[in-house]
């Protein structure tokens, strides 16, 4: 079983250059509910009077979604994350050995106690919490290994294990989780960021080797060049790993062109899934298989998430596409007008051919002084 945490509304906002209003954040959040997601994660109250409201506001809507508000360990952050009335906390502190030297000026045993006194305080209140050990992946093996089973031990429901700077592989992180589950009983969450691109591939490597949720947000946002995208990750998980979550997959594009349109960030149009380009082929040999069997081409069904398989005449295209093409334009031909729309098709050095040329030189031999016979 795996679940998926959506961060969108906290790791999305982190964005350069997005931030969201109250009004986005819940329609996104119910967006989210809607198609399934486990745990909505929607910011850290403390950081801004906007983001309390946000994380407030929506935690009061009764989704199914569990709701978790991102804290530092520091009883104040979870006190205002209390008053929000949300389900979960995130809990997250650094315990690499040169940032507790560096930046904290804490020893490991010191960081525990840290750790474990926020947790056993956030558990006093009844929250559930998930405790990160912030980049994780490049933390000593022996400091994470301490501060995940004190922090379990404390009461954490969940650890998650952050790909902070996108570092791992997927052998490696798959390594590391496998070490993991060895040494440790508890839910494993993973958080992996895309600097290298290989976020998606990172957090699937990680639940095959045990992690039970997946952090992802829509459209991949998140600090520099964010984390492993809503859309892949639950199509690979369905497609791939044959995962039946019940996720309404068919709200992906909906979803994505909200969140594009409220960031300001454009999907562009090869994205994995959600892009433009995503179901449109080009290749005479590829529309040629692909009308006869869209498996030949595509592995993931085009229905199972709302969209709509296209076809692109230009110069690469075979008369099998053109024949296509007018099929669905609804124009009836001799095989003296396909011979003349291909020559025109052919003749064409760059761009592709609208749905108006083609009709133009069905009904028009001569084009630009050019005659097409």
């Amino acid at each position: 079983m795996v679940q998926i945490l959506d961060t969108t509304l906290r790791e999305g906002e982190q964005t350069p250059g997005v931030t969201f209003k109250v009004e986005e954040k819940l329609k996104i959040a119910a967006l989210l509910d809607d198609f399934g997601i486990d745990i909505i994660e929607v910011g850290h109250p403390r950081v801004s009077p906007d983001i309390f409201r946000g994380v407030k506001e929506i935690a009061k809507q009764g989704y199914r979604a569990d709701i978790l508000a991102h804290c530092r360990a520091l009883e104040e952050d979870i006190d205002i994350a209390r008053s929000c009335d949300v389900e979960w906390v995130g809990i997250f502190f650094c315990v690499s050995n040169q940032r507790l030297e560096q930046q904290f000026r804490l020893d490991i045993d010191k960081a525990v106690r840290l750790v474990t006194k926020a947790i056993e305080y956030a558990k006093s209140y009844g929250l559930k919490v998930r405790y990160t050990p912030e980049d994780s992946v490049r933390t000593e093996y022996s400091s994470l290994l301490k501060i995940s089973k004190a922090a379990h031990e404390s009461g954490a429901d969940r650890i998650s294990i952050a790909d902070t700077v996108g570092a791992m592989t997927p052998k490696k992180i798959f390594d590391l989780f496998c070490r993991l589950k060895q040494d440790l009983d508890i839910k494993f969450n993973v958080h992996c960021h895309n600097d290298l691109g290989l976020a998606t591939a990172n957090s699937l490597s990680a639940f095959e080797a045990g992690a039970s949720m997946i952090d992802v947000s829509v459209n991949g946002l998140g600090e520099r060049v964010g984390i492993a995208p809503l859309s892949e990750i639950s199509v690979a998980l369905k497609c791939m790993y044959n995962i039946n979550n019940n996720w309404k997959l068919e709200m992906l594009p909906e979803i994505s062109q909200f969140v594009s349109k409220v960031s300001g960030i454009n999907v562009p149009a090869n994205a994995p899934i959600i892009g433009e380009n995503a179901f449109v082929h080009n290749a005479g040999l590829h529309v040629a298989a692909v009308i006869n069997n869209p498996g030949f081409y595509e592995v993931i069904p085009v229905d199972l998430i709302g969209k709509k398989r296209d076809f692109i005449i230009d110069k690469m295209a075979s008369i099998e596409t053109v024949k296509h093409k007018l099929k669905q334009l609804k124009i009836k031909t001799r095989r003296d007008d396909i011979l003349r729309l291909m020559k025109y098709v052919k003749s064409r050095e760059k761009g592709t051919i609208s749905d108006y040329e083609i009709i133009s030189v069905i009904n028009e031999p001569m084009i630009n002084g050019i005659a097409y016979q």
